[in-house]
């Protein structure tokens, strides 16, 4: 007699995903990273070039108090340092270590779907997360940001888990996922709060569950302690690296928000994108109080409390930013998934779900063209190549890319085939003084001079910059950001 496997706390059968599952996921993931991986061919920018320099540090110093200088956790930059010594420190070298982290961002993505659904949820789930542009853009960025968001979705998978089988393994995987999170990007701790909350009221009626659940919070907490003392130091430090966030607004809030919920990525929300995000909210907390599923209500309440709570928190500490919101996106994306494959009509699901890529698909491919770079290497190629020596009067930043960027940029200024693509598009390539000028210009957002003073394309010379940044260019395409 054949027996329906049907999980504890839903109507639901659990539908085995079969092979055909899997092999489409893993299609899937060999796709994006391919594509990842063919389109990670830039410069780094400011807050990338700082994760080398932390990677170069000796992992001693970074576990020590000597962190009280940088408001992200060591993990990541310890994890920065063993894979450059693997595979050298080229960019798209590098880039490689957040790319194979995204990726498995999208596997952990099918995992949490099919926990709280079935595989067709899990497959939704993980292709609006491969068609993401700030899945890809955090892919690219060599810095914690994916690795937050893959340990937030793992975490809530063992919270599920948790919630369903009452095994210790679902306890075991929440807790190592959130230590990771918590020493990858200090805004974790956000979501370590509200999982905590929301687990004790979800586990009221089971008071041994709810005992469980407080210990292993309690050996989280204490996994913690040693950063979390740092970050409250931090925040009574008169200067800081996160000093430039503004304190947002609710509509710099809403906009944000926007930015991570929504599939076209959109970078102005208009009345549009407020209306769609109104609705979102409007179905996840209809979830979070009359779901009969306590993990939906789970993933419901973390989906709505990680941007009230950051924005909350922001009164007083200005830390939002996409970025710093980006790694509840993935519990948002399975929600989302989730109620797709719910809808009762298949033909309607079906249409849904297919709109739902087409939009991202759109997002991504809109933001693909004029994403945020940086062009170093032309620039550094350009500087070196040029008589008479030039001075650049930059910050910090622009020396350190220059640091980096000015030996490769003369190999390729040596070849012929590199100076035909075009420099601007007022003309042909001219290695014009002018010319050189408007280009620094537009890329740092700083001045450049002619002097004899300095070493001009001597690669082993350290070049000296003088600070003196122009605020009127100050964003990613122009010039680097701080740290965050």
């Amino acid at each position: 007699m054949a027996v329906k496997r049907v999980d504890q706390h839903g109507g639901y059968p659990a539908q085995p995903g079969g092979r055909r599952g899997l092999v489409v996921l893993v299609l899937m993931l060999v796709a994006v990273a391919g594509f990842r991986i063919g389109t990670a061919g830039y410069s780094l920018w400011y807050d990338e070039l700082a994760s080398l320099e932390f990677a170069r540090q000796p992992v001693s110093r970074l576990w020590s108090s000597w962190m009280l200088r940088e408001t992200n956790p060591p993990l990541f930059y310890t994890m920065l340092s063993g894979w450059i010594a693997l595979v050298g420190q080229d960019d798209v070298a590098v880039r490689l270590l957040p790319i194979g982290i995204g990726t498995a961002g999208i596997g952990a993505a099918y995992g949490l779907g099919r926990a709280v659904g079935d595989a067709k949820a899990g497959l939704l789930a993980a292709a609006l997360l491969s068609l993401s542009a700030l899945g890809t853009d955090l892919s690219h960025q060599v810095r914690g940001y994916a690795l937050a968001q893959l340990a937030v979705l793992l975490a809530c998978t063992g919270m599920v888990l948790y919630l369903r089988r009452r095994t210790p393994g679902g306890l075991v995987l929440y807790g190592i996922a959130t230590l990771i999170g918590l020493y990858t990007h200090t805004t974790v701790a956000l979501f370590a709060g509200l999982a905590g909350v929301t687990m004790l009221w979800l586990l009221r009626s089971d008071r041994r569950a709810q005992a469980r659940w407080l210990a292993t919070n309690v050996a989280v907490l204490t996994g913690w302690g040693w950063w979390g003392m740092i970050s409250v130091r931090q925040m009574t430090m008169p200067v800081t690296n996160i000093a430039w966030i503004a304190t947002p607004s609710w509509r710099d809030a809403v906009a944000m928000t926007a930015q991570v919920y929504l599939p076209l990525f959109p970078h102005e929300t208009g009345v549009a994108g407020m209306l769609l995000l109104a609705g979102l909210f409007a179905g996840l907390a209809a979830c979070a109080v009359r779901a009969a599923r306590p993990e939906v209500r789970l993933l419901a309440v973390l989906t709505i409390g990680a941007p009230l709570l950051l924005f909350a928190i922001s009164q007083r500490v200005p830390i939002f930013l996409p970025r710093t919101l980006s790694w509840v996106s993935g519990p948002e994306l399975v929600l989302v998934a989730l109620g797709v494959t719910r809808i009762r009509s298949a033909p309607v699901a079906r249409a849904s779900g297919a709109i739902l890529l087409g939009l991202s698909a759109i997002g991504l491919a809109s933001w693909f063209p004029s994403r945020e770079r940086e062009h170093w290497h032309q620039v550094a190629a350009l500087i070196g190549s040029h008589q008479p020596a030039l001075i650049i009067v930059g910050d910090d930043a622009v020396a350190l890319a220059l640091d980096r960027y000015r030996s490769r940029g003369i190999q390729r200024a040596q070849d012929r085939s590199w100076f035909s693509r075009p420099i601007a598009s007022d003309g042909p390539t001219a290695c014009t003084q002018d010319r050189i000028y408007r280009l620094v210009s537009s890329v740092t957002g700083c001045a450049a001079h002619r002097a004899r003073s300095w070493s001009g394309g001597d690669p082993s010379a350290r070049r000296s910059s003088t600070i003196r940044r122009s605020r009127s260019n100050r964003s990613r395409t122009t010039a680097p950001r701080r740290s965050r």
